[in-house]
């Protein structure tokens, strides 16, 4: 599965994400930016909690979209949140329905040309809308931050890695060696930074990324244990009841 880049508009309810920043209560009306450079990784959401995304390939958009964010390399501690006005976010779904409408539309179409043409339209309107609201939320973030502390560097360093490398790698000594610190000065750093434990970190990236894939109902369960660097589905089930008290299935059916 390619990786995504994008924006998450919550339409309802209430939601705990944590980022390089601690924990932030995302409510109505709250623009999130979805992306591997702004680790965020949900803890909790209220039963009516819904949202809207709207995503695009990594590789199709990040050379336009990277002009228009703020650069994490020299501003990591940028919050990827914004609080939409009524109109904001009527014009942000008003830009989703007319996406979906383009896409429905081409699921009628036959002709080899007209769907081409079509598919053009709906990549050019998702990219407007991406490139838009990066613009927007590039204007309302842009700020000067204070300079980063080594531990805090640490920290920021290690959620960035671990977000693009948690499929792979689930060992606090391979992060720890990735800046060349001894696992446990390396576990002090992250507890006292983020009153977290890098293990706990780690997990808490895994499941909240399995959960993201089997809210999706056309994966199948061995499809996420494979996304996720399983090496079968026994395993994958086995690791997410330790740590969320149900199987793949259950929490599937819950959530149904």
């Amino acid at each position: 599965m390619e990786t995504q880049i994008g924006f998450e508009l919550c339409t309802a309810g209430t939601a705990e994400k944590v980022t390089v920043n601690g924990k932030c209560n995302v409510a109505t009306g709250t623009l999130m930016v979805l992306s591997p450079v702004f680790p965020m990784l949900e803890t909790n959401r209220s039963p009516d909690y819904q949202s809207v995304a709207l995503t695009d390939s990594i590789e199709e958009i990040l050379p336009l979209f990277s002009q228009l964010l703020p650069d994490t390399r020299n501003n990591p501690v940028i919050t990827p949140f914004i609080q939409l006005t009524g109109e904001q976010q009527r014009h942000f779904m008003h830009s989703i329905d007319r996406i979906r409408n383009k896409e429905q539309q081409l699921h009628n179409l036959t002709h080899p040309s007209q769907i081409k043409i079509q598919t053009a339209i709906i990549k050019l309107l998702r990219q407007e809308t991406l490139l838009e609201h990066a613009f927007l939320f590039s204007s309302q973030l842009l700020q000067e931050q204070p300079p980063l502390s080594h531990k805090r560097r640490v920290m920021i360093t290690f959620l960035l890695t671990l977000n693009m490398e948690y499929q792979q790698h689930r060992t606090v000594n391979y992060y720890a060696d990735k800046q060349g610190l001894t696992p446990r000065h390396f576990a002090d750093i992250i507890k006292q930074e983020s009153d977290y434990t890098p293990m706990e970190w780690i997990n808490m990236v895994t499941i909240n990324q399995a959960k993201n894939l089997l809210r999706q109902p056309d994966i199948q369960v061995k499809r996420v244990a494979d996304e996720l660097g399983f090496p079968e589905q026994f395993t994958f089930r086995k690791y997410f009841k330790t740590h969320t008290g149900m199987s793949p299935t259950e929490f599937r059916n819950r959530g149904r």
